[in-house]
């Protein structure tokens, strides 16, 4: 090849003598040699700019990042402060749910003990109450006797009874249980001898107003016995003995 070269060489100047034109001659070798570096050169600095568009995508991802990363440490610095108000919140309200807790297991304990008395009571009312049932269905024939010989009064009958200047002694003391019963004046108690036994003096001059009234008998039949007390029946029954022993 160097022979070819120099051959090629010397006729480029024997040419120039003769003609006086210069004739220059590249080998194809050589041209085939610029294609290639030109070709490996197209490709590498493909590559490399590639790579470098890569690394440069890269960085401005990083400076983003980094951006977006002090934007977050903002954040959560605000988020820890939320945080923290929010756990000294929860502290407290748990605190406060503990003690209402406590308050109501308290509570439910003092309503269970009084749960238990109001059992207990209701069981002493029922036989109670069971008691006083059979105590009122053993009073009733006795009830209703007793109004029955009520609604046989007449007004004629009160007019006969206010006529006596001096009506017997069991008349005077049945007045003196209405009296009783009706919440009616009543003078202060004195012993008396009636028949040789010693008794209250009665109140008839207070009967003998009562029976002036109009509506006397009236009152006596529509007379509400849910009005009569525990402390009027001791004075009735007193009244009661007191027939039972003239």
């Amino acid at each position: 090849m160097a022979k070819v070269h120099s051959l090629v060489g010397a006729a480029t100047t024997e040419y120039f003598q003769s003609f006086r034109r210069h004739v220059y001659v590249t080998p194809k070798s050589y041209l085939s040699f610029l294609k290639t570096y030109c070709l490996v050169y197209n490709q590498q600095y493909s590559g490399i700019k590639e790579l470098a568009d890569k690394i440069n995508n890269g960085l401005v991802k990083l400076d983003e990042a980094a951006k977006d990363v002090e934007v977050m440490k903002g954040e959560l610095a605000q988020t820890e402060l939320v945080l923290a108000e929010k756990a000294v919140q929860s502290a407290a309200l748990l605190k406060e749910i503990t003690a209402s807790t406590a308050t109501a297991e308290k509570t439910k304990a003092e309503v269970k003990i009084v749960a238990d008395a109001a059992g207990s009571k209701a069981e002493t009312i029922g036989a109670e109450k069971a008691e006083v049932e059979k105590d009122l269905a053993a009073a009733k024939p006795a009830l209703l006797e007793a109004e029955s010989a009520l609604n046989a009064i007449k007004p004629d009958d009160i007019k006969n009874l206010k006529a006596l200047k001096n009506p017997p002694d069991v008349i005077k003391i049945i007045f003196d249980g209405v009296i009783l019963l009706k919440r009616g004046g009543m003078q202060k108690c004195t012993i008396v001898d009636i028949k040789g036994v010693a008794c209250y003096k009665d109140n008839y001059s207070e009967a003998g107003k009562m029976m002036g009234d109009s509506n006397f008998l009236q009152s006596l039949q529509q007379f509400s016995k849910e009005n009569i007390t525990d402390e009027d029946c001791e004075l009735v029954l007193f009244c009661a003995l007191m027939l039972h022993v003239l």
